[in-house]
């Protein structure tokens, strides 16, 4: 599968690729003349893209063709992850997107060591949206998944989704075998979700679902449980 890279807008024609994209294609992966690649807008638009200059060790002239737009995958599947500690947020973001999460919402859950202020909200939504791109391109994904704002209070995501599954220890209940169009993942802290959480989840419709019989950390689990849903799914070849 050819290399991806995201640009602003997709047309054909001549397009020059400059910046620390432009520096990865020509001094990392050394692209030669002729040699083609994927362009997207993160919004399912991409195209083809080869190589006819090598400009300098930061810039390369593609000639841009065959545009097509792709439809959103169906189902839509988000994750509210309770904040982790350390570079471990930043690794569960990368491994979510990797593996098809669509949507990050991260969760300043009442258990949550890390704690965000309101200048690291802006900061870390940013790196985590950065990550999320990177990983989006290794994965040739050319719908781009979305970092949300920090989540505070869970009442605000009511009515946003056709189905809501947390995911608990305690819970006996099995993952729904029939996943909806539009679904949230709920990844508690490591210290699990309060029980004044979990009512508030209730409220907005969550049903509570276990993966199995060990307990995951927080970082691990948001990939386990999107793994586990979109086998569910014609995502995944059901």
């Amino acid at each position: 599968m050819l290399l991806l890279f995201k640009i602003q807008e997709i047309k054909t024609g001549s397009l020059t690729l400059t910046g620390d994209a432009g520096k990865h294609a020509s001094s990392v992966l050394r692209l030669k003349k002729n040699e083609q690649v994927r362009f997207t807008d993160g919004f399912g638009k991409s195209a083809l893209g080869t190589v006819v200059e090598l400009i300098s060790k930061s810039e390369l002239r593609f000639e841009v063709s065959e545009v097509v737009q792709t439809q959103r995958p169906i189902p839509i599947v988000s994750v509210l992850q309770a904040l982790p500690k350390g570079d471990g947020a930043l690794y569960a973001v990368e491994l979510m997107v990797e593996v098809g999460v669509d949507e990050i919402y991260p969760w300043q859950a009442e258990r949550s060591i890390a704690k965000w202020d309101k200048d690291k909200q802006i900061s870390a939504v940013k790196k985590w949206q950065q990550t999320s791109d990177t990983a989006a391109a290794q994965a040739r994904r050319v719908w781009y998944p979305i970092i949300h704002p920090l989540v505070t209070d869970i009442s605000i995501l009511s009515g946003r989704f056709d189905q809501v599954i947390v995911f608990h220890e305690d819970s006996s209940r099995a993952i729904p075998d029939k996943i909806e169009q539009n679904v949230l993942l709920v990844i508690g802290p490591e210290g699990s979700i309060t029980d004044n959480e979990r009512s508030s989840l209730s409220q907005i419709g969550a049903v509570e679902a276990r993966m199995g019989e060990t307990i995951l950390r927080s970082r691990h689990a948001g990939i386990a449980a999107a793994a586990a849903v979109l086998s569910k799914t014609t995502r995944w070849g059901k």
